[in-house]
């Protein structure tokens, strides 16, 4: 019997050991496993760095024929692909990244059986040669990763994933599965009408972070967010930061804002080239580039899993795009934290990009109006040329080409125009537009209501964002109640900046000392006996979460739930811990005992004994504002 076929007669848990190695599943992945064994379909929705991929990932393992997996990201296939060989696993990728002659190669091994697990894009069922390929084999299950986008209620919709219900139909209806970190009860309920599963199982694993301190900091001006950037970057050295803005130009600016002020940051977007972006992707990956300023580009796909500290320049345009970046920090289950620096001027930046993306339909036939004055003929035209003309027209407000060039696309997906580029010639990588028909405005076949509707759930989507920032109670309650997930707290998380008091640490203090009887000479040494309590744990982060008595798992699998100074500092949440830490630090109490670990010094041991007192420039940081 070779590996493959004694997996296949494995039960889920022993082929878990046998193929990935792991001793037991996450919250949710079983109940999934089992599902797809059993020929039924799912609904997987699990927060970010939950183990999703696994979820399908085993089943191909242990079911005969080849498992479909339709992900958006060509950066991922090639990681998971990657990942499933180095477990044994026979997966490939096929897709734009690959050559022809191999991307042929690649399905005639698919049509022998070869493969376990295939990575497409969604795109890629218009090609003939792929359908007619997938038609001779056996499917063993359907996996949609990402399946936020077939939504248009989802905040990354993609036309492309509205397909996928005839794909499946096309494959024989096999056992699928769709997943997503992101779904509102509304988004749940249209992909699986979307998909045409609407008996499938749905395992929601919870969307609950504990390990994340979420904070809010208003911030108004550039000056003023990279400030606040560079206030926990000192905290931070040498781990790994994310800096998210909404704009290239932001990233630029703040980029070049940090590098001018000795900080080592690198920037990514999608202006950069292929080379350039792998460059500094593969830079931070290895940790080599610790801060990286990027717009939304970077991230989705990329599993690191020790980033410390996210921060947001803007805030975001949906709670959805929230959750999922600010849910790239902490993957390890170390604590983290997640920076929104929020400015009310930022809303602009979405009304903007929502104008744009979703433009009036009054814009669309402007545009319209003008290609069909130009007769049925291919014209040299861009959408910055149009753009121009309709400004200086001047029967309207003015326009932006991005609005433009969001009409040609709509008006190419009605079929009444093509566009591209010329490709030789003394006009090569020129613009054109080929106009196809002569329909009058009323019979332009662009589906009007859809764009309003997806015009009026991203002004939606961007209030309910403004709203979170604003908001006055706990930050984590805010996200569950949104993704209609139920806390397993009682009142509030007691891990973001509305539920935790803030000691005076410094200069840098933000607020008053929460209600405790401890005197700041008892605070430092309940600090140092959390460091020697976590003994060769003890690495600031971690001493951090322990002491106020986090929930993270990582804590509990090093048993750092168990000791005696487990939650003896609650009052005090991870940022005010960590600077506690930090001042013992440069009072000498604490000393690195290498590998980010410390320990105390002699000085530190006779102070948690009471033998000595503490500095008094330690004791007055800590007095009460």
């Amino acid at each position: 019997m070779d590996a493959a076929t004694a997996v296949q007669k494995q039960t889920p848990q022993a082929a878990l050991k046998a193929r990935f190695g792991y001793d037991n599943f996450r919250g949710g992945q079983l109940e999934v496993v089992e599902a797809l064994l059993a020929g039924e379909d799912v609904l997987a929705v699990m927060p970010t760095g939950s183990g999703k991929s696994l979820c399908f990932q085993l089943p191909a393992c242990m079911l005969e024929g080849t498992a479909l997996v339709i992900s958006p990201l060509i950066a991922l296939m090639k990681d998971q692909v990657d990942a499933m060989e180095q477990a044994g696993v026979s997966a490939t990728q096929i897709n734009s990244s690959v050559d022809y002659p191999e991307q042929i190669r690649r399905l005639e091994r698919m049509v022998a059986g070869d493969y376990d697990i295939v990575y497409v894009a969604p795109e890629r069922f218009r090609n003939a040669e792929f359908r007619r390929a997938i038609d001779q084999i056996s499917i063993s299950l359907l996996a949609i990763d990402e399946a936020h986008c077939i939504s248009q209620w989802g905040h990354d919709f993609r036309p492309d994933y509205l397909n996928l219900d005839a794909v499946r139909e096309q494959l024989g209806c096999p056992p699928t599965i769709a997943l997503t970190a992101t779904a509102t009860s509304q988004v749940q309920e249209d992909i699986l009408e979307q998909l045409a599963i609407s008996d499938a199982r749905r395992v929601v694993s919870g969307f609950e972070r504990p390990n994340l301190f979420y904070d809010v900091i208003e911030a108004a001006s550039h000056e003023e967010k990279v400030s606040q950037v560079e206030r926990l970057l000192h905290q931070r050295r040498g781990e790994s930061v994310i800096v998210y803005c909404a704009t290239r130009r932001q990233v630029t600016e703040v980029t070049e804002s940090l590098k001018s002020h000795g900080w080592l940051a690198s920037s990514y977007h999608a202006g950069l080239n292929d080379v350039a972006r792998a460059q500094v992707q593969d830079g931070f990956m290895a940790g080599d580039l610790p801060i990286l300023v990027a717009t939304n580009a970077f991230g989705m796909g990329v599993d690191k899993s020790d980033v410390r500290t996210i921060f947001h320049y803007n805030i975001p345009g949906s709670l959805e795009a929230y959750y999922q970046e600010a849910g790239r920090a902490g993957r390890d289950g170390e604590p983290a934290e997640c920076v929104l620096l929020y400015s009310r001027r930022d809303g602009r930046i979405h009304d903007f990009f929502t104008d744009n993306s979703f433009p009036e339909q009054e814009l669309v036939e402007r545009v319209w109006l003008l290609l069909f004055k130009r007769g049925l003929d291919t014209h040299a035209l861009s959408a910055d040329q149009i753009c121009d003309h309709l400004n200086r027209s001047g029967k309207s407000g003015r326009v932006h080409s991005w609005g433009v060039a969001t009409a040609l696309q709509l008006l190419e997906e009605a079929g009444h125009i093509r566009t591209g580029f010329s490709s030789d010639g003394p006009h090569a990588g020129e613009a054109w537009v080929e106009v196809l028909d002569r329909a009058r405005l009323r019979d332009l076949r662009v589906d009007w209501e859809r764009l309003a509707r997806q015009r009026k759930l991203a002004k939606r989507q961007s209030a309910d964002m403004r709203n979170y920032a604003l908001d006055r109670g706990c930050r984590q309650t805010s996200l569950l109640r949104y993704f209609n997930s139920k806390p397993s707290y009682k009142g509030g998380c007691g891990h973001c900046d509305r539920c935790c008091g803030h000691l005076k640490v410094g200069r840098q203090g933000r607020g008053a000392r929460s209600a405790s009887d401890d005197t700041a000479e008892t605070v430092v040494r309940k600090v140092l006996s959390g460091v020697a309590r976590a003994r060769e744990h003890a690495t600031p982060v971690r001493v951090a979460a322990m002491l106020r008595g986090s929930p993270s798992q990582q804590l509990q699998r090093l048993g750092l739930d168990k000791v005696s100074t487990f939650g003896i500092l609650d009052y005090l949440n991870q940022q005010d811990l960590f600077d506690l830490i930090s001042a013992c630090a440069e009072a000498q109490l604490i000393e690195p005992s290498g590998a980010a670990r410390v320990e105390l010094s002699e000085v530190g041991v006779e102070v948690m004994l009471a033998k000595r007192r503490a500095p008094s420039a330690l004791l007055r940081m800590l007095e009460p504002a």
